[in-house]
């Protein structure tokens, strides 16, 4: 008796094993092929997310190569005014130096009680 409850106790476990086996065999099947059909929906959204990024980083580098190339006409003509503003102000002084010696004093004496009232 004892072995003929073995043996169902033997059949009944190694029911149990192989059910479980086939379902874990499904499972696994089932699994792979939900990440195949995932990694097959992933790629396009992935190269769209890519290709979007790119478009953005490509237009920021343009919009500030423009800007940069904007500063820098700019400083240019700056540049130029402040040199032309120069050749003007030693050219005056030149011409007049009694004027522009008086014009440095008024200037010193406007900027000396502007800036010494803050006390």
């Amino acid at each position: 008796m004892d072995s003929n409850l073995n043996n169902t106790v033997d059949n009944k476990l190694n029911a149990v094993r192989d059910g479980a086996t086939q379902i874990n065999k499904d499972l696994r099947a089932d699994a792979h092929t939900a990440i195949d059909r995932a990694a097959d929906k992933v790629p396009p959204a992935t190269d769209r997310l890519a290709t979007r990024a790119h478009n953005g980083v490509d237009a920021v580098a343009d919009t500030v190569d423009g800007v940069s190339t904007s500063v820098v006409a700019r400083g240019k003509q700056l540049g130029a005014a402040y040199q032309q503003f120069a050749n003007t102000g030693r050219d005056y002084v030149r011409t007049s130096p009694a004027i522009s010696v008086l014009l440095a004093a008024a200037a010193g004496y406007g900027l000396s009680k502007l800036l010494g009232s803050r006390k």
